[in-house]
């Protein structure tokens, strides 16, 4: 169990990050959680249908990953068959796109490099990861890795931004 003094820190850090989320265009958050409470909390569920990756890179040296994620039925998602569409955009626009369907449950990583090697195309790219059936929210995020001319190597890995929900 948390202090008072540690419930009151984590109150001001929490709504530190609500002030910052807000004015960065985040979602609001409808609770305080505080550790041993924390559970995925959405009012219409688990996931999204729009994910969007705005800055990513699959030049020499760099790896770039799209994971995607259906959640059952049990854990908050919908149960249903999610048909996704992977659209990359280039500096000139729109490079190409990639279809996958995900059962409820899978989860499935697609190595945009490759992809984006059909069309001939490496570089800057942003991503948009679209769940365009079904109304079957999904989970996604993107993993990077890098060697950067053998001397920094490392990685991250980021949760897209959601598509708004506009009610």
């Amino acid at each position: 169990m948390e202090t008072k003094r540690e419930k009151r820190l984590l109150l001001v850090l929490s709504l530190t990050a609500l002030v910052a989320a807000s004015s960065l265009g985040g979602a609001l958050l409808s609770r305080m959680l505080f550790p041993g409470e924390a559970r995925a909390y959405g009012s219409k569920g688990v996931g999204a249908l729009r994910w969007y990756f705005p800055e990513g890179y699959t030049g020499p040296g760099f790896e770039e990953w799209i994971l995607i994620f259906n959640p059952p039925k049990d854990f908050g998602g919908k149960g249903k068959v999610a048909m996704v569409r992977v659209f990359y955009f280039g500096n000139k626009g729109l490079v190409g796109h990639t279809y996958v369907q995900l059962e409820p449950g899978e989860r499935k990583s697609i190595f945009v490099n490759e992809e984006l090697a059909r069309y001939g195309y490496q570089g800057d790219v942003s991503v948009v990861v679209w769940a365009y059936e079904n109304d079957t929210p999904i989970i996604c995020e993107r993993a990077m890795y890098f060697n950067y001319r053998g001397t920094i190597t490392g990685g991250s890995q980021v949760l897209g931004y959601q598509e708004a929900e506009l009610d």
